[in-house]
């Protein structure tokens, strides 16, 4: 009997770190759930390529290089109170709206070709992109998508 207890709970524990609350009725602000990095900030900044301009712009994601320096992984920083669900401490990275399966690309792609990013929480991006995207959702559209 007492396993038959123990599953609602971890149900729970699951659902309540999938819609990012503990307390109830709480809605993040805007400007907390949602960033947006227009063309015009794009080509100012001193990046030459997404991955340093994310590294430098998106600062509720760690960055991981290899010892080569080639970008490896890109998880969210998570406080000490933050229940972690297996497989979702990496942000879903979409380009022109295919996901990104190698953030190595990034390292590739020019700032010059990217007319806009927009970083999503977690939250705004499980209601756009379902639950593959509890860690959150970098839009990234180019500037050869924006034309067309």
């Amino acid at each position: 009997m007492h396993h038959t207890r123990a599953a609602p709970l971890i149900g729970f524990l699951v659902a309540a770190s999938l819609v990012g609350c503990a307390t109830p009725g709480y809605k993040p602000s805007s400007s907390s759930s949602r960033t947006f990095i227009s063309a015009d900030e794009i080509a100012r900044s001193s990046s030459t390529n997404v991955w340093d301009l994310l590294r430098k712009r998106a600062r509720m994601y760690n960055f991981a290089e290899d010892r080569y320096g080639r970008p490896r992984l890109i998880t969210t920083k998570r406080g000490v109170s933050t229940i972690n669900v297996a497989g979702g401490d990496s942000p879903m990275v979409l380009v022109d709206g295919a996901r990104l399966s190698d953030v190595a690309v990034l390292r590739d792609m020019p700032t010059d070709a990217v007319d806009s990013i927009e970083l999503q929480s977690g939250i705004s991006g499980t209601s756009g992109q379902g639950t593959n995207a509890v860690a959150g959702v970098i839009y990234i559209h180019t500037k050869e998508a924006s034309s067309s």
